[in-house]
């Protein structure tokens, strides 16, 4: 899948959110007892990259590896499968989701990034954070709900990075300390549930992705002040941005409430030349944890040793560890403890049906002829994704009570629908798959239709909106006027490309409207990404 998340004009070829990317060793042919197959979070792959691979390689192996989001890693895992051998998760959150039954071996955190708030170094100046190494989470509490700037975070049911986050501030409103984890019966209180809300909802934007969100944030530094994110990929912007001449991002790391991600790297036997794999596992794993060149090339990368005491680093390098950027390496805080995995899973059904801000979501399916067969086969299996709140629950994509979901299906006009839920009834969401099943595609293409349907459906609408399109062709129809539609209405579209589909009309309309663009084979994927963006 190719994803170009909009209004930022680098093409991000290389992300991943729900589908994977696999990558390799270059080695090909390889023995099975000599590969060892990995699913990581796309956090890690610079490490894969600059220090896994070229090891591997070094010692006569293959490692092929795949990026999966967080979620879709634990669902791998969780569903039995034997397409991998290790695991690499961004952190505890989501290994502990996925390793229910302690199915991975030798599971050991490989190294440390905080995550905190950051955000351009003059917006931090107004703020009055830099300089400043007493910044508490009550501090930057106030900031995101008294709406001072624009905040950012991800979807924390789709990413780790916005997940840490909302544990770290779900501690704060449960005054537990640093070591004390959120339990189930706090998750109740009239304070957690009115602080977490308030955090929640003062969010400007929440992209499904830590790498969408920063690429998107440098591309529209009008619409993004501040952000959660990883250390680690602060640094990396960083060198970046002070190359270009460009203003630099500033951090500050919560205080009283700091979250850390650790990067769990576990070996899954499969019985497959198990006793090979793990051996190579093995050897990989004692090397980046104990090789000197290893562990120097992961401080090069922002990552900080998983063994140091604290945060604390000794003779940091400050070309990375820069602390004109805020950047600590004196930190002796404890870290928050994250909750057993059954609170972690109430907390993040929460999201979707309690904290976050209400959506009114209207998709737009290409019916057309050309959709016949596969094409139409991939919008039903996604329609059971998305709109089957069992599978919806599984995905983590949970249709809140006060959202609103609508579904139209065109091909050369209407062709049927729009269907309308409000709410989260399953029966009705039931509905809106059983429709798109019932459907037979025929005819041509005019998304311009429906689009201007969807944007007059959604105008005097108070919720959160958008509007997901995808088209398999050229579309004919009103063109410009549909641009100039998307652009006026202000409604993010996230227009996905599949089959024949034209990126000439569709990657301009969510470009307009400050939405994504998808380029994708997978429907299922697209359309689940899709909804993540909520």
């Amino acid at each position: 899948m190719q994803r170009h998340w909009r209004p930022f004009a680098a093409l991000l070829t290389a992300m991943v959110l729900l589908t994977g990317l696999s990558g390799c060793s270059g080695l090909t042919g390889s023995n099975p007892d000599k590969t060892l197959r990995i699913v990581a979070g796309s956090e890690q792959r610079s490490i894969l990259d600059q220090i896994v691979v070229p090891w591997c390689e070094d010692h006569g192996y293959t490692c092929d590896y795949t990026l999966l989001g967080s979620v879709d890693q634990a669902r791998t895992l969780q569903s039995g499968s034997t397409d991998y051998d290790a695991y690499w998760f961004a952190s505890s959150v989501f290994a502990q989701l996925g390793n229910t039954d302690g199915k991975l071996r030798d599971l050991q955190p490989m190294f440390l990034t905080p995550v905190v708030f950051a955000g351009w170094r003059s917006t931090m100046e107004q703020l009055g954070f830099v300089g400043r190494d007493d910044v508490t989470i009550s501090d930057i509490a106030k900031v995101v709900e008294g709406d001072q700037v624009r905040v950012w975070t991800t979807n924390p049911t789709q990413s780790n990075s916005g997940a840490t986050t909302l544990f770290a501030f779900l501690n704060h409103f449960a005054g537990n300390g640093p070591g004390e984890p959120l339990t189930a019966e706090q998750l109740d209180t009239p304070t957690v549930d009115q602080g977490i809300r308030a955090f929640v909802q003062g969010m400007d934007r929440t992209p499904p992705s830590t790498g969408t969100m920063m690429e998107e944030c440098v591309a529209s530094p009008d619409a993004c002040d501040t952000m959660f994110t990883y250390e680690a990929l602060v640094i990396e912007q960083n060198q970046q941005l002070v190359a270009q001449g460009k203003e630099p991002f500033y951090a500050v790391y919560p205080k009283g409430s700091l979250a850390i991600s650790d990067a769990p790297f576990g070996f899954l036997p499969t019985g497959d030349h198990e006793t090979e794999k793990h051996q190579i596992f093995t050897e990989l794993q004692t090397y980046l944890l104990t090789d000197a060149g290893a562990q120097q090339q992961l401080l090069g990368l922002g990552r900080r040793p998983a063994d140091s005491v604290g945060l604390t680093l000794d003779n940091p390098d400050t070309a990375v560890f820069n602390p004109d950027w805020g950047i600590a390496t004196d930190i002796k805080e404890q870290g928050i403890a994250y909750p057993a995995a059954a609170v972690i899973e109430d907390a993040l059904d929460r999201y979707h049906t309690r904290y976050r801000r209400p959506v009114a979501t209207y998709y737009c399916l290409d019916g057309s002829g050309s959709m016949n067969g596969d094409g139409w086969k991939g919008v039903e299996a996604a329609a059971h994704e998305v709109f089957d709140p069992d599978r919806a629950r599984v995905n983590l994509l949970q249709t809140g009570p006060d959202d609103s979901t609508t579904v139209q299906i065109f091909d050369d006009g209407p062709a049927a629908g729009p269907w309308t839920v409000d709410g989260n009834d399953a029966t009705q969401l039931k509905g809106l798959e059983n429709e798109v099943v019932a459907y037979e595609p025929g005819g041509g293409t005019d998304m311009y239709a429906c689009l201007s349907d969807a944007t007059t459906a959604l105008s005097g609408d108070q919720r959160k909106k958008l509007i997901v399109l995808m088209s398999d062709g050229r579309s004919t129809g009103d063109e410009q006027g549909g641009l100039e539609r998307a652009r006026s209405a202000g409604i993010p579209i996230v227009a996905i490309a599949f089959g024949d589909a034209d990126p000439g009309q569709l990657q301009p309309l969510a470009e307009a409207s400050g939405g994504a663009y998808v380029e994708s084979s997978d429907l299922v994927a697209a359309l689940r990404e899709a909804a993540g963006y909520r």
